[in-house]
Protein backbone atom coordinates (compact mmCIF):
# COMPACT_ATOMS: atom_id res chain seq x y z
CA UNK A 1 0.00 0.00 0.00
CA UNK A 2 1.32 3.44 -0.91
CA UNK A 3 0.00 6.95 -0.45
CA UNK A 4 -0.53 7.16 -4.22
CA UNK A 5 -2.41 3.87 -4.51
CA UNK A 6 -3.89 2.85 -1.14
CA UNK A 7 -5.75 -0.46 -0.98
CA UNK A 8 -9.38 -0.36 0.03
CA UNK A 9 -11.82 -3.20 0.69
CA UNK A 10 -14.29 -3.90 -2.12
CA UNK A 11 -17.11 -1.37 -2.13
CA UNK A 12 -20.66 -2.46 -1.52
CA UNK A 13 -23.22 -0.54 -3.55
CA UNK A 14 -25.22 1.69 -1.24
CA UNK A 15 -28.07 3.82 -2.47
CA UNK A 16 -27.58 7.54 -1.87
CA UNK A 17 -30.51 9.88 -1.28
CA UNK A 18 -30.63 13.64 -0.80
CA UNK A 19 -33.77 14.31 1.26
CA UNK A 20 -33.15 18.05 1.40
CA UNK A 21 -31.44 20.28 -1.10
CA UNK A 22 -28.07 21.40 0.22
CA UNK A 23 -26.49 24.58 -1.11
CA UNK A 24 -23.33 24.38 -3.18
CA UNK A 25 -20.39 26.27 -1.72
CA UNK A 26 -17.89 27.77 -4.15
CA UNK A 27 -14.30 28.04 -2.96
CA UNK A 28 -11.02 28.88 -4.63
CA UNK A 29 -8.47 27.62 -2.13
CA UNK A 30 -7.80 25.03 0.52
CA UNK A 31 -6.56 27.10 3.47
CA UNK A 32 -5.48 24.27 5.73
CA UNK A 33 -6.07 20.68 6.83
CA UNK A 34 -6.49 20.22 10.57
CA UNK A 35 -6.11 16.93 12.42
CA UNK A 36 -8.99 16.15 14.80
CA UNK A 37 -8.25 12.75 16.30
CA UNK A 38 -8.73 10.25 13.46
CA UNK A 39 -10.60 12.83 11.35
CA UNK A 40 -9.45 15.74 9.23
CA UNK A 41 -11.02 19.18 8.85
CA UNK A 42 -10.50 20.82 5.46
CA UNK A 43 -10.95 24.61 5.56
CA UNK A 44 -11.82 26.33 2.25
CA UNK A 45 -11.89 30.03 1.34
CA UNK A 46 -12.46 32.63 -1.37
CA UNK A 47 -10.58 35.89 -1.91
CA UNK A 48 -12.07 39.10 -0.52
CA UNK A 49 -11.53 41.96 -2.94
CA UNK A 50 -13.10 44.90 -1.14
CA UNK A 51 -9.69 46.32 -0.24
CA UNK A 52 -7.18 45.48 -3.03
CA UNK A 53 -4.25 46.87 -1.03
CA UNK A 54 -4.94 44.31 1.73
CA UNK A 55 -5.34 40.79 0.29
CA UNK A 56 -7.69 38.71 2.39
CA UNK A 57 -9.21 35.23 2.20
CA UNK A 58 -12.61 34.54 3.72
CA UNK A 59 -13.41 31.05 5.00
CA UNK A 60 -16.61 29.83 3.36
CA UNK A 61 -16.88 26.24 4.52
CA UNK A 62 -15.24 23.48 6.55
CA UNK A 63 -15.46 19.80 5.74
CA UNK A 64 -14.76 17.18 8.43
CA UNK A 65 -14.22 13.60 7.37
CA UNK A 66 -12.37 10.46 8.46
CA UNK A 67 -8.72 10.42 7.35
CA UNK A 68 -9.26 7.22 5.34
CA UNK A 69 -12.02 8.92 3.34
CA UNK A 70 -9.62 11.75 2.52
CA UNK A 71 -7.15 9.13 1.22
CA UNK A 72 -9.94 7.54 -0.82
CA UNK A 73 -10.88 10.91 -2.35
CA UNK A 74 -7.24 11.52 -3.27
CA UNK A 75 -7.04 8.08 -4.88
CA UNK A 76 -10.18 8.78 -6.92
CA UNK A 77 -8.74 12.12 -8.06
CA UNK A 78 -5.54 10.39 -9.16
CA UNK A 79 -7.60 7.98 -11.28
CA UNK A 80 -9.67 10.81 -12.82
CA UNK A 81 -8.76 11.90 -16.36
CA UNK A 82 -6.72 14.95 -17.36
CA UNK A 83 -5.82 17.72 -14.92
CA UNK A 84 -7.57 16.22 -11.86
CA UNK A 85 -4.50 14.05 -11.23
CA UNK A 86 -2.33 17.12 -10.90
CA UNK A 87 -4.70 18.61 -8.33
CA UNK A 88 -4.73 15.35 -6.38
CA UNK A 89 -0.93 15.22 -6.31
CA UNK A 90 -0.82 18.72 -4.88
CA UNK A 91 -3.48 17.78 -2.30
CA UNK A 92 -1.52 14.68 -1.28
CA UNK A 93 1.67 16.69 -0.85
CA UNK A 94 -0.19 19.29 1.22
CA UNK A 95 -1.92 16.73 3.44
CA UNK A 96 1.35 14.92 4.16
CA UNK A 97 2.64 18.07 5.86
CA UNK A 98 -0.28 18.32 8.29
CA UNK A 99 0.55 17.70 11.96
Amino acid sequence: MTLERPMFPPRREVETVEPITLPDVFCTSLVRIERIGSARRLVFAVPENSAPETPLRVVVTRLVLPAEVLAEIAAQLLEAPNDAGTAATVALRYSSTVN
